[in-house]
């Protein structure tokens, strides 16, 4: 796991996930829910990466709704220079990733957190972001 953080946007997956969209251009609401939905909907073993940028994007959709829970330069990057639109199913697809990342066993995201005991410390790191959701 290439992460030197805990924060949604510490660690390559989630800026990986996030400068292919920005690659894109456009409107990417669509690439977000899809990403989202990808690990929402997996069946079976849900790999770190996937999680890694499902969260990210969920970040950003709390972040488009409430701006002040950002506090990421890369994120606040992102938020800036991404066009996308958040309506109630999105927002709703947000709060699932947040559910489904910290569901233990068939998840290398949270093995690997946990292995480290840094879950309760993950876990306050994405609270705010949640929490808008």
């Amino acid at each position: 796991m290439g992460a030197w953080g805990m924060g949604p946007f510490d660690n390559d997956s989630a800026l990986d996930f996030l400068g292919d969209l920005s690659d894109r251009g456009g409107d990417v609401t669509a690439g977000l829910r899809d990403g989202m939905a990808a690990v929402v909907n997996a069946r079976g073993y849900l790999d770190s990466g996937d999680m890694e940028g499902a969260i990210a994007a969920a970040c950003l959709v709390a972040a488009r709704i409430e701006p002040g829970v950002l506090d990421d330069p890369n994120g606040r990057e992102y938020l800036e220079t991404l066009a996308f639109t958040v309506d109630a199913g999105t927002r709703e697809l947000a709060g699932k990733v947040f559910a489904r990342a910290f569901e233990p066993g068939d998840n290398e995201w949270y093995a690997l957190w946990d292995d480290g005991g840094a879950i309760p410390e993950v876990r306050d790191a994405l609270a705010p972001y949640r929490g808008v959701l």
